[in-house]
């Protein structure tokens, strides 16, 4: 199916949108306040209708209709878009209609016109077809993480030696194999520790795709993704264990779009909270500090299973059969939480805007390659909001977010650290 044709099949979507501008605030209910009750990053940064899910709604139905043509500025627009999902939840609080399928849809139509994307992701979906990451670093070092301790690893003593015959892998992800290896590093203890025998892919492992996808590169992501299902039949894998959200958020999310998926997928937060329940890991060293947690997009309101669906739309929206909607409020909220209280000396106080009404890190939706200012300006609005709780860090289950907030820190005035949580439930082993 052409992006030409999945456009069209979501114009129920483009026609039904009549400008009420939620997909720009938090819902009413869940507002605390004037300061942090926007929800869009672009519409915040820009103060401009076509900067917002509304906006680009109204720029795909014009394509489509062929009242607008691509310029150079237009394009810069479509791929100005994090891809948070926070604009769909905020609709779907009201009505039932797909705003991020049809912004990623409008990228794809954007990819098959020739008009997209961006040089920095085009370089990137080069690296992940020729190197499997994207990054473009070697395959052969994608395990490196197993033998090179990192700064920013919470736990200590050696890595154990990975399973050969384990139905069971770690997927680690491109940031945590070649950028914050710590991630991995503490990961892979905290699975040993709770007595999880797992496989470790090394250079079988690649890229999940998700930028791919995001990014409207659909061909590229399709074969990205039928080669790491190969790999998991191949391994004997039948559940799937990641710490990066975004490895998560694309198996549940994404990879069900092209694919059936055969394993089961958990984040390395929900394994955590089940060894504590069920006695398998204890926490007996305190960490003494006040947190406040930041939901990551794909492992909050874009993590809940993706159901393809095809049928009827009809008067008043009724769709035949019904579908299943994702509408943000089944993402994996509870899990990070329960590990962070479970921390002997954490305390965790919540931003104002938390679990589906999140606001985005800043660095989805491959903004951060192409777009890095904004990315970091979007880092600091979420940055202001961790501070105004109180908190001395901020803590992620997002190598990307990790990465983002890091980034963002230099130019601020006030230090505040940023964990990954595997970073801090290490540490209390």
């Amino acid at each position: 199916m052409t992006a030409m044709n999945r456009l069209e099949d979501l114009r129920y979507t483009m026609e039904s949108c009549n400008h009420c501008g939620q997909c720009k605030w938090v819902a009413g209910p869940r507002t605390t306040g004037w300061r942090f009750a926007e929800i869009c990053p672009i519409h915040m940064r820009h103060h401009f209708d076509a900067y917002s899910g509304q906006g680009l709604l109204n720029i795909a139905r014009e394509l489509l209709d062929g009242e607008l043509s691509y310029e150079p500025g237009l394009v810069d627009l479509i791929y100005s878009c994090t891809m948070c999902g926070a604009c769909d939840t905020a609709c779907k609080s009201i009505r039932d209609m797909e705003v991020l399928d049809t912004i990623a849809a409008l990228r794809a139509h954007c990819v098959d016109a020739g008009h997209g994307p961006p040089a920095p992701l085009t370089r990137a979906a080069d690296a992940i077809a020729t190197h499997g990451n994207v990054f473009g670093r070697p395959r052969a070092e994608r395990d490196g993480w197993r033998h090179t301790p990192a700064r920013e690893e919470g736990g200590s003593g050696p890595i154990p030696e990975p399973s050969s015959s384990s139905e069971i892998a770690y997927f680690a992800g491109c940031a945590a194999c070649y950028l914050q290896t710590g991630i991995a590093r503490d990961s892979a203890r905290i699975l040993a520790a709770g007595g999880w025998d797992v496989q470790i892919l090394g250079s079988d492992e690649e890229c999940c795709g998700r930028l791919l996808w995001q990014t409207g590169q659909w061909q590229a992501a399709e074969q990205q993704i039928e080669r790491n299902l190969a790999i998991f039949r191949r391994r004997g894998i039948k559940t799937l264990v990641t710490s990066c959200a975004e490895c998560f958020g694309a198996f549940r999310g994404i990879y069900p779009r092209f694919a059936a998926v055969e394993v089961e997928v958990l984040h390395i937060s929900e394994v955590i909270a089940r060894m504590l329940r069920e006695g398998a890991l204890r926490f007996d060293r305190e960490v003494d500090l006040h947190v406040t947690y930041h939901d990551p997009c794909l492992l909050g309101r874009q993590s809940e299973p993706y159901v393809p669906w095809q049928g009827e739309i009809k008067s008043f929206g009724l769709h035949e059969p019904p579908k299943t909607w994702r509408r943000g409020h089944d993402g994996v909220y509870d899990a990070p939480r329960e590990v962070l209280r479970a921390i002997p000396g954490v305390t965790v106080t919540e931003m104002a805007r938390h679990e589906e009404n999140a606001l985005c890190c800043g660095a989805g939706g491959g903004v951060a390659a192409a777009n890095p200012v904004l990315a970091r300006w979007t880092a600091n609005e979420r940055l202001d909001e961790a501070e105004a709780t109180g908190a001395a860090a901020i803590v992620s289950c997002c190598p990307q977010c990790r990465g983002n907030f890091t980034a963002a820190l230099p130019r601020r005035d006030r230090a505040l650290d940023v964990f990954d949580l595997t970073n801090l439930a290490a540490r209390a082993l």
